[in-house]
């Protein structure tokens, strides 16, 4: 069985001063059988082979669990070829060739993808010739994948490092389901992404949150409640009549019981909904806790690390800083940017007025000397006048963040800075994450002065400074400035 669809492909060369336009039949097959055709996806599966991280020969399946493993450079895809060949697929044909396909399982279950995901189709390849490549021709079997199982759940995965095709999911609303940190080896992810169904309807939502059965078991709590009722009413009196009263009001009971579970769990799709709106743009999860999550992830930390802000610099929150010298200690040459509010600045006194809080900032810097020191990190405190009102993170590829609140404090007089939900955003090629980057890197390369960390250690070893007073201990702090890219 097979679906023929259109597209468009615009080949190079003209026709009387027009590109030439070659039409490419997409076709859906169920199973296919033809030999030729299966002979060209398999010459596409060698040809393509070492694109992949790791190369579809050292594969024994589409879903292989394993990924990290050592590659047999002379082995050929034989393995992976026999699964795609009795896999549903979509074939791009010009000339009577399989230039591209995309290969499906239907209805796949894993330790990533539960049972409530059913309906689903899982696409497990998808690969274009190189020559065909640049013509839309990926995008195209996406939108057919919409078109025919549009009710259903689609999932995909990929290593982290394959920008273009992470760039295509993206465009289409696919987000990030589960990330299974450095599965391919140092620094690769395999991410699985997920699409929710392009139409749902109530019978779906009844299946994918298995209520199905709860309706049944209602149906039947109904007609058993009903069947006791009229007996009590048609027994005037008597074991039967006292019996059958009693089981109808226990079994109203739990009818109602029943459906108020039903109709909360229907009523989940509607968050799921909200949660996957909430995806698309990239963001993993609302937090209300924020020390807790960069707690939590700041020591697992592989690359590098942004701050911004005031409050965590300001507290000095032991918690915090023992979690950056674990990433340090972790990660040798961790890159680390720190953009902070000087205590000296006139922009930290409109916020905070006369607040005492250098112990703090000497605290940090101390410690991200001592991980330059013992662990090789590196690390760049520079120091901005603009009015930084949110505190954010860059942990690897991941933000937390605030928005933007600046709120009066009528009462000093002072603006102030309220933080009562963060966001967790966790996917590069949303235009969130790419927003929030380039805000954090404008006001990072607007800055003149950056802390001179050995001039800052000559300073603050010596206990005459350290026992020094608030005004004496800043006014130090600020000498231990140089200007960006020189070093005093």
């Amino acid at each position: 069985m097979f679906i023929v669809f259109y597209a468009h492909r615009v080949r190079q060369g003209t026709f009387f001063g027009r590109k030439e336009v070659k039409i490419l039949k997409i076709k859906y097959f169920e199973q296919l059988t033809n030999q030729k055709y299966l002979q060209d996806i398999l010459n596409l599966l060698t040809k393509c082979d070492q694109e992949f991280v790791p190369p579809l020969s050292s594969r024994n399946s589409t879903t292989q669990k394993n990924l990290n493993m050592p590659i047999h450079e002379s082995a050929q895809p034989t393995a992976y070829f026999e699964q795609i060949s009795i896999q549903p697929l979509f074939a791009a044909i010009e000339d009577h060739h399989v230039v591209a396909f995309m290969s499906l399982r239907k209805n796949y279950i894993c330790e990533e993808i539960s049972e409530r995901y059913l309906p689903n189709v899982y696409i497990t390849t998808v690969i274009v010739d190189p020559k065909f490549r640049n013509s839309g021709i990926a995008n195209n079997f996406y939108h057919k994948l919409f078109q025919k199982f549009g009710n259903c759940n689609l999932f995909t995965r990929t290593w982290s490092t394959n920008d273009s095709h992470i760039r295509i999911l993206s465009n289409l609303k696919f987000y990030e389901h589960t990330r299974k940190i450095n599965d391919r080896g140092e620094r690769i992810d395999t991410v699985y992404y997920h699409h929710a169904p392009v139409a749902v309807g109530k019978m779906q939502i009844l299946r994918q949150y298995r209520l199905t059965g709860n309706l049944v078991f209602l149906g039947l709590l109904f007609f058993f409640s009903v069947l006791f009722v009229t007996t009590w009413i048609l027994t005037g009196q008597g074991m039967l009549h006292e019996l059958s009263i009693a089981f109808a009001t226990s079994l109203i009971a739990s009818a109602l019981c029943l459906l108020s579970d039903t109709m909360l769990k229907y009523k989940e799709s509607q968050n799921d909904e909200y949660i996957n709106n909430l995806k698309s743009f990239g963001i993993e999860n609302l937090q209300f806790h924020k020390d807790e999550l960069l707690e939590t992830i700041i020591p697992k930390c592989h690359h590098e690390i942004w701050i911004t802000g005031y409050r965590l610099i300001m507290t000095g929150k032991e918690d915090f800083r023992l979690a950056i010298r674990k990433a340090c200690e972790r990660t040798h040459e961790l890159q680390i940017r720190m953009l902070i509010v000087p205590p000296w600045s006139e922009t930290f006194r409109l916020v905070y007025g006369d607040e005492n809080v250098v112990d703090n900032y000497i605290k940090i810097f101390s410690d991200l000397y001592d991980c330059i020191q013992k662990y090789g990190a590196k690390a760049e405190i520079r120091f901005t006048d603009k009015p930084v009102f949110n505190d954010t993170y860059k942990v690897d590829d991941r933000f937390v963040t605030s928005p933007y609140l600046h709120c009066l404090d009528t009462v000093n007089g002072k603006i102030t800075a309220k933080d009562f939900f963060s966001l967790d955003i966790n996917d590069p090629h949303k235009q969130l994450y790419e927003l929030i980057k380039n805000d954090y890197l404008a006001t990072w390369d607007a800055c003149t002065k950056k802390l001179d960390f050995h001039d800052f250690m000559e300073q603050f070893m010596t206990p005459e400074n350290m026992d020094a007073s608030y005004q004496e201990k800043n006014r130090l702090l600020s000498e231990c400035c140089c200007a960006v890219g020189a070093e005093k």
